[in-house]
């Protein structure tokens, strides 16, 4: 199963603050010293905990990912909502 990360909600409908957010995880993302190669790897193989507004928590190494997970055409779509430092 292919997994794709994107960072870029403009795309989204769904989402009404579309520009705020990808502001965010950008900002979020730089002042850390994160990749999107570092969000594919966290998801693969973090450990991951549902909250309940239904997006899923990932911890791994020194970061912890906040993201929503949409599956399409069997690839599963990654959208951050925020990083954090651990």
């Amino acid at each position: 199963m292919d997994i794709i990360i994107n960072v870029n909600f403009k795309s989204i409908n769904d989402f009404k603050d579309s520009t705020k957010r990808t502001e965010h995880v950008f900002d979020r993302m730089k002042l850390r010293g994160i990749f999107t190669e570092q969000i594919e790897e966290a998801v693969r193989k973090g450990p991951k905990k549902l909250r309940s507004d239904g997006s899923i928590v990932t911890n791994y190494k020194w970061f912890r990912v906040v993201y929503r997970e949409f599956m399409i055409n069997n690839v599963k779509k990654i959208y951050p909502i925020t990083v954090i430092s651990v």
